[in-house]
């Protein structure tokens, strides 16, 4: 019986391996991340490349301390996604939410929405910056840019640790064509505090490659769902195998 039991198990951990691989689960690390924010001027407003020694990006609400906006973007290539052949059933980013450095971080009692965005453009090539050559300044490219996010897409924020946001619509957009700019822009403008009076947000998350320590923070895990032939072929096979061991 034991060894009945024992070769149903290892059955079934076979058949779970095949489904997860068949499933098409796929975690990608983005190629890049820097920050825009308000407080940078002149032809220096993307921060956070490798060397610029910014181990930590901040996301804000619109107007934080009546100065603007603070932004993440994160870079994907587009090769990475080459194998999905159709939408896809799930894509979930994950960061890791630190302390922002400036006492202004959201908290249990004060959470924070941070929504997760497409772009219309490259910010990397479009906003004023020394490493670009970018010409749009960074508060216009972020009234006029960034696409609005799907509602499940915003997610509430009120410590410290890893936080998911749901990015299965942007993600389906690359995948069908809908969008070729493969970004994620993490803003606070879905959040109703505008910060004003001083009530602004300036929430920290890891830079995903400025040190070898914080590499591996951000990734993005995609999910596409088997043709039902396979899912089928699986269980028939597992119903099969299961009864030949029986007898």
């Amino acid at each position: 019986m034991n060894r009945i039991f024992a070769g149903t198990l290892t059955v079934f951990l076979s058949l779970y391996c095949s489904y997860s691989a068949v499933r098409g689960d796929v975690v990608i690390a983005p190629t890049e991340d820097v920050m825009t924010s308000a407080f940078f001027q002149g032809a220096d407003q993307v921060r956070g490349f490798v060397g610029d020694a910014r181990p930590t990006f901040r996301v804000s609400s619109d107007n934080a301390f009546n100065a603007g906006p603070e932004t993440i973007f994160l870079q994907f290539d587009a090769s990475d996604f080459g194998s999905f052949s159709g939408p896809v059933s799930s894509a979930i980013l994950t960061m890791e939410s630190v302390d922002g450095g400036f006492n202004a971080n959201a908290s249990p009692g004060n959470p924070f929405l941070v929504s997760a965005h497409g772009v219309a453009l490259n910010p990397l090539t479009s906003i004023a910056d020394n490493t670009s050559g970018g010409t749009i300044a960074a508060r216009d490219f972020f009234n006029q840019h960034i696409l609005a996010a799907d509602s499940e897409a915003i997610t509430s924020v009120d410590g410290f640790g890893t936080i998911e946001f749901n990015v299965t619509s942007l993600v389906n957009d690359w995948i069908s064509g809908g969008n070729s700019n493969y970004f994620i822009a993490l803003t606070g403008t879905n959040d109703p505090q505008t910060g004003n009076g001083g009530n602004g947000y300036l929430h920290g998350f890891l830079n995903n490659s400025d040190t070898a320590s914080n590499q591996g923070f951000t990734s993005l895990r995609v999910s596409a769902v088997p043709e039902p032939s396979s899912t089928f072929a699986l269980i028939g096979l597992g119903v099969l195998l299961v009864s030949r061991r029986r007898r």
